[in-house]
């Protein structure tokens, strides 16, 4: 039985599920960690209240709250939420 363990092919197996055994680990701590980043994540409509409480507040003038604004709703942050508030156009280059 000792001359079992000694064989290259069983080591090489042993080896290879090892290395199985810490990918997965791997896998499952990124998964959770990731799950706790996709929570602190607040959606669009919180996003852009925020946005609008700093824009009134003066820490941020119309041309960053427009290109903010134009970028938060080209790449969601949070679910998909309607805006209501009159947005206008900002997509349209200056000529």
């Amino acid at each position: 039985m000792p001359d079992f363990f000694t064989a290259p092919a069983v080591q090489a197996g042993f080896a290879l599920l090892i290395v199985c055994i810490l990918i997965v680990a791997a896998f499952y701590l990124v998964s959770i960690f990731r799950d706790y980043a996709d929570e602190d994540r607040e959606n669009t409509a919180e996003a852009l209240a925020n946005l609008q409480e700093m824009h009134l507040k003066g820490d941020i003038n119309d041309q960053e709250f427009r290109t903010i604004k134009a970028t938060t709703h080209r790449h969601p942050v949070g679910p998909n939420t309607s805006d209501d508030s009159t947005a206008t156009d900002d997509s349209s280059p200056d000529t």
